[in-house]
């Protein structure tokens, strides 16, 4: 995976936002599926202070904490870590190439494969259109969509 330099984190949010936004908006996707760092700050690195401003013991969180993953300022475009859940994206190896990855969930009732087909080239169009914003010339985005759950 290659790393994003510091001037190519604003154009890597940009393209966080445009997939996240895309795959969210296809009928049939439930949620895009955090990874696991996202799991693990959300529930420990993000949680607001208590009353009396000690931080909670590591690894803790209380069953139906709605303010988990919440924090206490407003977040960046892309996340505090410049992440979008469920959304990955590295450049390939040549000029204007981009791999983005996407896992979701899947809404009970629909066909995986049907949705992973209409979320493949609403992804790539949303991603292209915003690499072609920020001046890109004749971006080649490739998708790859994985579901990891039916709910």
């Amino acid at each position: 995976m290659t790393q994003v330099m510091s001037g190519d984190a604003p154009l890597h949010a940009a393209v966080l936002r445009a997939a996240a936004g895309a795959a969210k908006d296809t009928p049939g996707v439930a949620f895009l599926r955090p990874g696991l760092g996202e799991l693990l700050r959300g529930t420990v690195a993000r949680r607001p202070l208590p009353a009396g401003g000690e931080a909670p013991a590591t690894g803790t969180a209380v069953a139906g904490d709605t303010t988990a993953g919440t924090g206490s300022g407003p977040p960046s475009p892309a996340g505090r870590t410049g992440r979008v859940a469920g959304v990955r994206a590295d450049r390939g190896p040549g000029p204007g190439q981009w791999r983005i990855r996407v896992h979701l969930a899947v809404r009970r009732g629909h066909r995986a494969l049907d949705v992973v087909r209409a979320v493949r080239p609403r992804v790539t169009a949303a991603v292209e259109e915003a690499l072609r914003t920020a001046g890109e010339a004749a971006p080649a985005v490739t998708v790859t969509v994985t579901v990891t759950d039916i709910t």
